[in-house]
């Protein structure tokens, strides 16, 4: 069992899914009762909030976090069959496909996030949701069609702002649709901003009355909580950049609050994984490089721009040392290894697809073992006590 408050955030995302259930409202950053996380959009914690009124765990703070995490592990599998079905989707062959969605369920870092409070999974969830959808879309056209995948968008975005890539992908992959003539290819891609717009768009107008802000975060220090830009100090602030990116893709002790340190052989585990991973997504996008000239599938176009447009997105926001947690990419990672998959038609790919799948596996096992060992700390979450 993790300890209660241990992984980053669960405090402030259980205290808000608490106020949803206690109050039946939106909350207001400055309010009091009111945890940062209430500047993101409602839909996790309206679902967490119903199941804690279903249960009446709602005053029982612990039995609410175990029923909280059950239900984001309970997500593991659909994410693992969503990915699975995107791979297929996009042309993988069946092996490589269940590999890809095997690499999903057992990464390590997503198996944490999964078991803890968090809107981050149920994101990942939701968007790969609307990709699926989009897929059969783009390659049928129609307005309907495009206002149902922009209306999935729009849900995800009300989960966590960073879904609102796939919108951008999905025009992107409409207006590149030479098979059609224009005028289908506009109103198809207005249709889809018309859906994001109609379901999430409430919330950003809502915002900029409240706070002047479209996404709330100028108005977090209301809740006494600040989250200074980070200071560039030369090199180190790359190396420790670098050494985050590994540690969150593989090895999440940063995610439990450097509760515990990796052994060295584990931490070098975790490095060879990060640049077998590379090389695998150098080798597909090297693959498509040198594919057919001709008109593009609009389905694995809108999948690749999806994910480039979450990758510069965090790039920038690292590069201006905004934030460098990169758990805020996860969100195109159905979508990544979906075409990491496709791409792997070779003995060797799909060999070097499995030798990740392994070390994910072992990582996995080592991480369970030693945050199950950890002993509760009554100051991170002190409800009940």
């Amino acid at each position: 069992m993790v300890p209660p408050g241990l992984p980053y955030d669960e405090p402030a995302h259980h205290d808000n899914v608490a106020f949803y259930a206690a109050e039946g409202r939106l909350p207001v950053l400055g309010q009091p009762g009111v945890e940062y996380e209430a500047q993101m959009g409602p839909v996790y914690y309206v679902i967490g909030a119903l199941l804690l009124r279903l249960t009446g765990t709602g005053d029982a703070p612990f039995a609410a976090l175990e029923l909280l995490r059950l239900a984001g592990l309970a997500l593991v599998p659909v994410l693992g069959w969503l990915t699975y079905r995107l791979a297929r989707d996009l042309g993988a062959r069946d092996g490589s496909a269940a590999l890809a969605s095997g690499l999903l369920v057992l990464n390590p870092t997503l198996l944490a996030v999964a078991a803890s409070v968090q809107n981050d999974y149920l994101c990942l969830v939701v968007a790969a949701v609307a990709a699926l959808v989009a897929l059969p879309a783009l390659r049928r056209g129609g307005t309907r069609r495009s206002l149902v995948v922009g209306a999935l968008v729009g849900l995800a975005v009300l989960v966590k702002v960073f879904a609102g890539a796939l919108l951008v992908g999905f025009v992107v992959a409409v207006l590149l649709d030479r098979r059609r003539s224009l005028r289908p290819r506009v109103l198809d891609a207005v249709a889809a901003a018309v859906g994001t717009a109609v379901v999430s768009g409430w919330w950003f107008v809502r915002n900029l009355v409240l706070y002047g802000d479209l996404t709330g975060a100028a108005a977090v220090e209301r809740t006494g909580v600040a989250f200074d830009p980070l200071a560039y100090e030369g090199i180190g602030s790359v190396l420790g950049w670098g050494r985050s990116i590994v540690s969150y893709a593989f090895v999440p002790t940063e995610y439990y609050r450097n509760a515990f340190e990796a052994p060295v052989s584990v931490k070098a585990a975790a490095l060879l994984l990060t640049v077998c991973g590379l090389v695998l997504a150098v080798t597909a996008l090297a693959r498509r490089a040198k594919g057919k000239r001709g008109a593009q599938d609009p389905a694995v176009v809108f999948t690749l721009t999806s994910v480039l447009v979450v990758v510069v997105v965090y790039a920038v926001a690292a590069w201006t040392m905004q934030a460098i947690a990169p758990r805020l990419v996860a969100v195109a990672a159905p979508m990544a290894l979906a075409l990491v998959a496709r791409s792997s038609r070779t003995r060797p790919m799909q060999a070097a697809l499995l030798v990740v799948l392994l070390g994910c596996l072992l990582l996995a096992s080592w991480l369970v073992y030693r945050v199950s060992a950890l002993p509760p700390d009554p100051g991170l979450f002190p409800w009940g006590a």
